[in-house]
């Protein structure tokens, strides 16, 4: 009972620093790619353009497009939160490994790295998250590995988000805590 207390306990921890790291993330993401571009129309900004995404992230743009809330006016701000956490953690896939060069790169101004050992954090992370968030067994997982992960990525994005991001989660003190 004690073990499965933890679990549920650390689950919930986890999710929060999730929470905050994806919000960070793809608004970091979008503050680069999205530079000067306008809300609406969608058509005009970096979400639907060919010569920026693959045309599976296009398809994943358009899927988070048609399962926006009917009425509602389609805004760039919309897209990028309805996006999976897949669509971000594609972006740093050997595929994009142009726009990480010219372009991606500037939303980690405080990491000396490559898009390889981002690519395999994330694709670490989006694992992680997607267990949390499918109430899939952590029991066998590097937990711990994970939160830093979420917490240097975002110190790479600003020093002071990864500082943020420490004081607000107590993830770290619960994966200490197993029984």
């Amino acid at each position: 009972m004690a073990l499965y207390e933890w679990h549920a306990d650390l689950s919930v921890a986890s999710f929060g620093l999730i929470h905050r790291f994806e919000v960070l993330l793809r608004n970091a993401i979008d503050g680069v790619l999205g530079e000067g571009q306008p809300q609406v129309p969608i058509k005009d900004t970096w979400l639907l353009d060919f010569e920026i995404l693959q045309p599976d992230g296009i398809k994943q743009v358009i899927v988070a497009i048609e399962r926006l809330e009917r009425g509602k006016v389609v805004t760039r701000g919309r897209v990028v939160a309805g996006v999976s956490f897949a669509f971000w953690a594609g972006l740093f896939g050997r595929r994009y490994e142009e726009l990480w060069r010219h372009r991606l790169r500037a939303a980690f101004p405080h990491g000396a790295l490559t898009r390889k050992d981002l690519s395999a954090r994330m694709r670490r992370i989006q694992r992680f998250r997607n267990r949390v968030a499918h109430h899939d067994s952590l029991l066998d997982q590097d937990v711990q590995a994970r939160l830093e992960d979420m917490l240097a990525i975002a110190g790479w994005i600003d020093p002071a988000a990864e500082v943020w991001l420490a004081d607000r989660t107590d993830a770290l003190t619960v994966a200490q805590r197993r029984p």
